[in-house]
């Protein structure tokens, strides 16, 4: 099989997909600073912006023109997209280019929840900054600033008042967002007292899996705590998120793919948040194939190509915790290691992320940890106790960056 990788992220996936049996030729379309995660026996074609759908037709034009491709594989929002309306273009097997919007555009994903009755918080678009007032004026303030597309909480703001949006767009906090060169949506801020994420398998347009877990801390509101843990079995909150996310997933018009999709939990019930077609970041993945025996990654690769995603499920037993270990922008001089923390009750495997001497960059997303701790126990009062001994085992210097 002629396989072609639309991406940018900097993670292991490459590893993953490059060594896939599955994958008979590989070619890689990706940005300039991303080829070196690549081998010698990849093809690497660059581009300067994946999000230029242009861009992307034409090279993709000219990988048709040496040989076919029998699926491509796009694992993230940026980009997305594109691929989708590439592979409309020229007739290639997968999701098309109205769905692919659909679950990259948190405008255009909003607009098809609300038409199909999900319970989502109002929205409006803004097409930059100065148009900002205006929408939160009509929704009434406070109110959540985001990028149209994007993720990992990058650009994303809570603005109380107006005042307050004003003082913002007067600073040079300010510049990220109005460099973007996508569309704002603005939201209105939602009082929630809990926040969960569904994650799930659509074959065909049917949820054949769908796992359910309750975060920590809501994820914009989080410090050094971070993390999440499964909802059990005859929950009724699990059982209400499984079903609003199936609405979700049929709205959307999804046929073949992985979810993860956000909830925020309110005194009126559950609010639907944004649904990706992806699977989770952070340490969910990891927490979930040990919690149910699914390996969401693996999945997404074989329903992109077209293949059975073979779920080896295994009973669920008690709940999985994951939390994320802290980490701030500087230079690591020292952290507490994964021996140690293994020792602790509870915890039953540890990937370090980073490394003493390491320097952490200032932009870091809602992801961002030094290391991730995974814990198992029977309910989730239990591994809640868990994690606050891993936190208060856990140690870490950093200093300030050399400018």
């Amino acid at each position: 099989m002629n396989v072609l990788l639309v991406h940018v992220k900097k993670n292991l996936l490459p590893d993953r997909v490059r060594t896939a049996p599955e994958i008979g030729h590989l070619t890689v379309i990706t940005e300039p600073g991303h080829a070196q995660r690549y081998g010698p026996e990849v093809d690497v074609r660059l581009i300067d912006d994946v999000q230029d759908p242009e861009a992307l037709r034409l090279e993709v034009l000219r990988v048709l023109r040496e040989r076919r491709i029998d699926r491509i594989f796009a694992p993230f929002e940026l980009g997305q997209a594109q691929t989708g309306y590439v592979r409309t273009y020229f007739g290639i097997p997968g999701t098309g280019s109205e769905v692919a919007h659909a679950f990259s555009s948190k405008y255009a994903m909003k607009v098809l929840m609300s038409r199909a009755g999900l319970p989502v918080a109002d929205f409006r678009p803004a097409y930059g900054l100065d148009q900002v007032a205006g929408a939160a004026a009509e929704l009434g303030w406070p109110v959540v600033v985001k990028p149209m597309i994007g993720g990992g909480s990058i650009d994303v703001r809570v603005l109380g008042s107006a005042e307050e949006f004003e003082a913002f767009r007067a600073s040079p906090d300010a510049d990220p967002i109005r460099a973007l060169r996508v569309p704002l949506v603005v939201e209105k801020f939602v009082e929630m007292t809990t926040e969960y994420h569904c994650d799930g398998l659509v074959v065909d347009g049917e949820v054949v899996f769908a796992a359910s877990s309750r975060y920590l801390v809501p994820v914009l509101d989080h410090g050094a705590t971070f993390g999440s843990v499964t909802l059990p079995a005859g929950d009724p909150v699990r059982a209400r998120m499984e079903e609003l996310h199936a609405g979700a997933v049929a709205a959307l018009g999804l046929t073949d793919g992985v979810t993860h999709m956000e909830f925020f939990g309110t005194e009126d019930g559950l609010v639907a948040g944004e649904i990706a077609c992806r699977p989770a970041g952070g340490g969910i993945p990891d927490a979930l194939a040990l919690h149910t025996g699914v390996d969401v990654w693996q999945s997404c690769l074989m329903l992109a190509l077209g293949l059975d995603p073979k779920l080896d499920r295994v009973p669920e037993q008690g709940v999985t915790a994951h939390c994320y270990l802290p980490l701030t922008p500087g230079r690591i001089v020292s952290m507490t290691g994964a021996e140690e923390l293994l020792a602790l009750p509870s915890v039953v495997d540890v990937k370090m992320l980073r490394e003493v001497g390491e320097t952490v960059p200032e932009r870091l997303n809602s992801a961002a940890a030094s290391g991730l701790v995974f814990l198992r126990a029977d309910t989730a009062e239990q591994a809640e106790a868990a994690v606050a001994h891993v936190y208060e085992t856990f140690r870490i210097e950093i200093e300030a960056a050399q400018q």
